[in-house]
């Protein structure tokens, strides 16, 4: 229930969060987490500098926030499409084609995700994080490349080794694809990525 102080109404804490990091993605995805300030942040909010320290420790907590929200927001329904395809080939079809868009929302999502790659490789709280979402990750595409062996989809002989090669090729295309002005476009990794998984997963032609 929301409350009135002073005139004007008061969020609880979890709306006020919510709002926050919304603000915080904005500001972020336009500047880049390193020249993103608190007071950037309570700006883009209209809320005192005081407001945000009260809810968040710092800018990387803020950008912690802003990304469980990406992944639940965007990558997660991607990644349920994924599971529920037809086939295997046509799950990590709906991986590639979902991860890998044109669209400035999907390069909004990978630009904090860069961000993010930077600070983990300096804050161990953080890399223990990013291990942790790699983890469940390859756990993912595992669990679809096995549905794709047994669909006759795919072919692989170790489906762990195939899922990590698969991330691992991902993310360099994503480094290469999302930064400005480079000349590796969206639409060429995901046809480099199709690419790979046709070569390296392909069923034997008998």
């Amino acid at each position: 229930m929301t409350q009135k102080q002073n005139g004007r109404q008061r969020q609880p804490t979890e709306i006020r969060r919510r709002m926050l990091m919304d603000a915080a993605r904005t500001v972020i995805v336009d500047r880049g987490l390193h020249a993103t300030t608190v007071r950037d942040i309570a700006a883009a909010g209209e809320v005192a500098v005081g407001t945000v320290t009260y809810h968040f420790s710092g800018i990387a907590e803020v950008l912690a926030g802003v990304l469980e929200a990406e992944m639940q927001g965007y990558s997660a329904p991607v990644m349920r499409r994924a599971a529920a395809a037809a086939t295997g080939r046509k799950g990590l079809g709906e991986i590639i084609e979902g991860l890998l868009g044109s669209q400035p929302r999907l390069t909004e999502h990978w630009k904090l995700w860069l961000d993010f790659w930077t600070l983990a490789a300096h804050r161990p709280e953080y890399s223990a994080y990013q291990s942790q979402i790699y983890q469940e990750l390859h756990e993912q595409v595992r669990k679809i490349i096995v549905a794709g062996i047994a669909d006759g989809s795919l072919s692989s002989a170790d489906p762990a080794d195939a899922a990590v090669a698969f991330v691992s090729m991902m993310d360099g295309l994503v480094i290469q694809a999302y930064v400005p002005q480079s000349r590796l476009t969206p639409k060429d990794a995901r046809r480099l990525l199709h690419h790979f998984v046709d070569s390296s997963m392909e069923v034997a032609k008998s």
